[in-house]
C-alpha cells in the first residue's frame, strides 16, 4: 500500500513539473520553427525567378473519345 502511494506521489510531482516547464519548451520550439521559416523565405525570395513557358495545344496530348458499351 505504501508503494502504491509513493508511486502516485511521484507521478503527481512529475506531472506538475511538466506542466510548469511545458510552456517554456513550446515557446522555444515555436521560436526555433519561426527562425527556420524566415530563413526558408529568404532563400526563396533571393532565388532568381523562373520564366514561365506557355504550353501549346500540341504539347497537351491527344484527345480520346470513349464510347459506352451497353
Amino acid at each position: 500500500m505504501v508503494g502504491l502511494l509513493k508511486f502516485f506521489l511521484i507521478l503527481t510531482l512529475i506531472v506538475y513539473i511538466f506542466r510548469f516547464i511545458a510552456p517554456f519548451i513550446v515557446k522555444y520550439l515555436l521560436n526555433r520553427l519561426s527562425k527556420k521559416m524566415q530563413h526558408f523565405d529568404a532563400d526563396l525570395s533571393s532565388s532568381s525567378p523562373k520564366k514561365e513557358t506557355k504550353k501549346t495545344k500540341n504539347e497537351i496530348g491527344e484527345y480520346i473519345d470513349y464510347e459506352e458499351i451497353d
